[in-house]
């Protein structure tokens, strides 16, 4: 590392913690994968880190603690995170050819991503699936019934007359609104430009958030010194602001997506329109 030789240091790592499964080593391996940009295996490393470090007894273990908590918060908005729940008579779960397991957290690149299983029987399941960065989805597979299984009989039903159904609509139609229509646009327009603003708000924080902690092993920093200290407030200030730019923008664009659809639905429904319908003696109408 003093060498700035980073791929070589996670060589070593590896090799270290190939011999004996070390949380330090596991450390440093996602803090190395952090650095060198593969964001899947960082994730994973980091996420396992947290959960196996103990609990902190002074204050340079505090301190390294909170980073790498910091790393991890960091990584995982620049990734997507998948949670694959197999059928029972599952036998292998695959996800983009690779083999995984059902149950534990898949951390994955944001984009589209397809999940394969098979039976111990031969039968196979597929799907694909798009997921973006932050995300956390859980993605549930079935078997489909085997080839030749005979489909279950239909129950007899009792026959149910009933008088035909009259539909009745008003020829007058008045038209929707313009300045309902205007300002549900612009509404939609202004949430949705904002969401996005909010989102490429907290792209940058997480950006900043990564720089300071490449920051502290590019300079070589002390956990006891001035400068680690600032350093380290300085990116845990820009990973928290990106996670509340991140939940802002996302309110924000599902309201926007909200306002779009409502002024949509008022554009294509018809107004003033009547529908009765009658059967079995009873009557409904229903009026827009």
């Amino acid at each position: 590392m003093k060498r700035l030789d980073v791929n070589r240091a996670r060589d070593l790592w590896a090799q270290v913690y190939a011999l004996k499964r070390l949380t330090m080593a596991l450390c440093q391996l996602g803090q190395l994968d952090l650095r060198l940009g593969r964001l899947e295996e960082a994730a994973a490393e980091l996420s396992r880190c947290v959960e196996e470090m103990p609990a902190p007894t002074n204050a340079v273990e505090r301190r390294r603690y909170e980073v790498r908590r910091a790393d991890l918060a960091a990584v995982r908005q620049r990734v997507a995170e998948i949670h694959l729940l197999a059928p029972p008579d599952a036998a292998r779960l695959l996800l983009n050819d690779k083999e995984v397991k059902a149950g534990s957290p898949i951390y994955v690149a944001p984009g589209q991503h397809e999940v394969t299983v098979t039976g111990r029987h031969g039968q196979v399941a597929r799907t694909l699936v798009k997921v973006a960065a932050g995300e956390s989805r859980s993605i549930s597979l079935s078997f489909e019934s085997p080839p030749g299984a005979a489909a279950p009989q239909a129950r007899p039903s009792a026959r149910v007359t009933a008088a035909p159904v009259r539909i009745a609509q008003s020829p007058a139609r008045s038209g929707p609104k313009p300045w309902i229509v205007g300002t549900g646009a612009a509404v939609s327009a202004a949430l949705l430009v904002t969401g996005i603003g909010l989102h490429l708000g907290a792209n940058a924080s997480d950006n900043e958030a990564v720089a300071r902690v490449a920051q502290v092993g590019d300079e070589q920093l002390l956990p006891s010194s001035p400068e680690f200290r600032q350093v380290y407030d300085e990116a845990t200030a820009a990973s928290t602001r990106a996670n509340l730019l991140h939940g802002f923008g996302s309110g924000v664009l599902i309201a926007g997506a909200v306002a779009g659809a409502a002024t949509l639905i008022y554009v294509v429904l018809p107004h003033d329109a009547e529908i009765r319908a009658r059967a079995a003696g009873a009557e409904v109408t229903i009026a827009w």
